[in-house]
């Protein structure tokens, strides 16, 4: 696993920000919501708009094949006659997951405290 130099957040050859990187992958307004459901379980298109009611089929389509195209969900075909597909999380977006997971918790603990504000 790489590790950070102490105090340093940058590549410092490049000045890239891993971390700024990773915030655009998940920066969809419901990119979260979509990684939570799918590491719930694997889910058909319909069932992920049911589950997920106030996002538009065309959002729900463009957020699926940004993070196919990311290589965090994975979209397969089942070849049946109702030419249904699945979306699974890969093994890197089930990493993705669990940080998510501890950006929930430490965003509650914050939230209750009144110390996480909502910026307009």
């Amino acid at each position: 696993m790489v590790q950070p130099a102490p105090g340093l957040w940058y590549l410092p050859e490049t000045g890239e920000c891993p971390v700024a990187d990773t915030l655009k992958l998940i920066g969809g307004k419901h990119t979260p919501k979509i990684l939570h459901c799918l590491a719930l379980a694997d889910h058909h298109f319909l069932e992920l708009i049911r589950a997920l009611p106030q996002i538009s089929r065309k959002v729900l389509t463009e957020e699926l094949r940004s993070l196919e195209d990311s290589g965090l969900v994975l979209r397969t075909e089942l070849g049946d006659e109702r030419k249904r597909v699945r979306y699974a999380l890969t093994s890197k977006g089930r990493e993705l997951a669990g940080i998510l997971g501890q950006m929930f918790v430490w965003a509650m603990e914050h939230r209750e405290n009144g110390q996480l504000q909502q910026s307009a």
